[in-house]
């Protein structure tokens, strides 16, 4: 059996075991798998569905500047687009 036609049967025993309402564990039990395999089918079928990813990008635009703000009280207002590695290296001046 190839992987594509392996990952069709067992999507497909996903989509049998959702509309079953039974439990991942009985379903599993009855169909003859294990249900640890069963749950990760079902992970990666949320995943499929989901677009593969659960993080998004974020443009940061204009805006509220970052804030450095040092022990000694002074406060540095950076751009929002200041690169990371500046940041740090004034994080680390302190």
């Amino acid at each position: 059996m190839s992987r594509e036609e392996k990952s069709n049967m067992m999507l497909s025993l996903v989509e049998q075991w959702q509309q079953s309402g039974q439990s991942q564990s009985g379903f599993a039990r009855e169909n003859n798998i294990n249900v640890f395999t069963l749950r990760y089918w079902i992970d990666k079928s949320r995943q499929e569905n989901d677009g593969g990813s659960s993080f998004i990008q974020i443009n940061a635009s204009g805006g509220t500047p970052v804030c450095l703000r040092y022990p000694n009280g002074v406060e540095l207002l950076l751009p929002v687009n200041t690169p990371v590695v500046f940041i740090k290296g004034l994080i680390q001046l302190f």
